[in-house]
This record gives structure tokens, sequence and C-alpha cells, in this order.
């Protein structure tokens, strides 16, 4: 399977915290990404422990499910496990009260793709020419593009932009959005932070997959060009491309 994923700190943070892992999982290739919330209150612990949360669980229990059509409700134990598992970290580390996250997964086996997701960390499909945004945004610019109030280039620039509305770590039960494709082999799978999409237009981002074959090189210029477009946030992406499953 050819993917890779980065993660970059930027020039205007003091840490880094984006937290992404990757890695193929029976006959699926599982992808995360999240986004900490709240710099002074620890968000790049909050991202760490939604990633090592989630990739636990399906190392545990992804062979278990036998159908897509099980993958919803899957998801939605996952996403709540790991919102508790932060709340207990921060009533046992007071100085964490608050810390939350963003948290975007997508399964891909063959040309099935389930992305499950909280937050404005963003799941994008290159399907030949055309760049395909599969998530939306909980936040308040998003919600306003949602409503035709607000185009896709206004919102990047919109106040609203940094209020999010939904994120792991609240004291509820989360219910994440769950979307289900059907993509084409050679297709593209890109997760991505507000750090890299905020500082480059679609065409820009397709500029820098010219080389399908080769997702390091992709994946180091998105974060050239979010670096080029004066990101001023962290800047984290994974990619993987859509292959045959080999049955184990």
């Amino acid at each position: 399977m050819l993917a890779y994923g980065m993660s970059e700190k930027g020039p205007a943070r003091d840490t880094n915290e984006d937290s992404f892992a990757y890695a193929n999982i029976g006959n699926y290739f599982c992808m995360v990404v999240a986004d900490g919330v709240g710099g002074e209150c620890c968000g790049e612990v909050a991202s760490k422990i939604a990633v090592n949360g989630v990739m636990s669980a399906l190392k545990d229990s992804l062979a278990f499910i036998d159908s897509k059509d099980e993958l919803p409700q899957f998801f939605k134990v996952i996403f709540n496990r790991v919102n508790i598992m932060i709340l207990h970290d921060c009533l046992e580390n007071r100085e964490r009260m608050g810390m939350c996250t963003t948290l975007t997964v997508a399964l891909l086996k063959g040309t099935e793709l389930t992305i499950a997701h909280i937050g404005d960390t963003r799941g994008y499909l290159l399907h030949g020419s055309e760049l395909i945004k599969l998530t939306e945004d909980h936040n308040e610019a998003g919600k306003l593009v949602k409503q035709g109030l607000l185009s896709e280039d206004e919102a990047k620039y919109h106040p609203g932009r940094s209020r999010l509305f939904k994120v792991v770590g609240e004291n509820q039960y989360l219910n994440p959005d769950v979307y289900s494709y059907n993509i084409s082999y050679g297709d593209l799978v890109f997760l991505c932070s507000d750090g890299l999409y905020s500082y480059m237009s679609g065409e820009q981002f397709k500029a820098c997959t010219m080389e399908r074959n080769k997702p390091e090189s992709i994946c180091s210029k998105l974060i050239a060009k979010a670096l080029e477009g004066q990101s001023t946030d962290n800047i984290t992406v994974t990619v993987v491309r859509a292959e045959p499953v080999t049955e184990l």
C-alpha cells in the first residue's frame, strides 16, 4: 500500500499539537489525524490520547467487523471510549482540564472508504483531476458554509473558523459524522489538519500531487506549500492510494 504521513510544528507555534498514525490492520488500511485544542491546556496530550486510543481499538476489534454496515456503530463506540480516556486524564491531571481535540479516522478496504469525523480536521479525495472534500467542518464558519451563507474561500478568513462546536474531550455522548464512499483504484485519500488546507487553494493542493506513486513527495510538497502560504498553525497530512486488497 502506497501511503505516508508527515507533521510540521510550523514557524508560529512552540509545540506541535497535531498527532497522526497510519497502519495496515488486517484487510484495512487505517489513517488517523487529530488536532489538539488549547495549547495552554495540553492540546498535544489530548491529540496523542485520541490517536493512540483509536489505533489500539482498531487493532483489538477491527477483525471482528463482518460488514461495512457495522462500522458506524463501531466508530461511535471507539470515539466515546477515547472521549472518556481524555476526560479521565483531565481528572487525574487538573492542569489539563479543558483539553480536547479534533479526530478524523479513515478506513480503506479496496474501493470502500469509511471516514469518522469530529472537528475541523478534513478528509479529501483526489479522483482523476477532481479534489473532493469528504468531511464537514464542525466550526462556526463551516456551519455558515453548510447554510450557503459563506463560500469555502470566505470561510478561510472568517473569525468563526477557530470556534469549534464539536470536539473530542466533551463531557457528553459523542456522535461522530460517519461517511461511506465507493472510490476507484488509483484514487488518493488524504487526512489533514487546518494548518495545511487553510493556507492553499484547491488548485495548489492538486499541483502538489502530480507524482501519485510518491506519497512521501506529496506530503513534503503539501507542507512546503502551506509554509509558503504563511501557515500560522501546526501542519499535518497523511495520504494513501487505493489499491486492491491482498487477502491475509
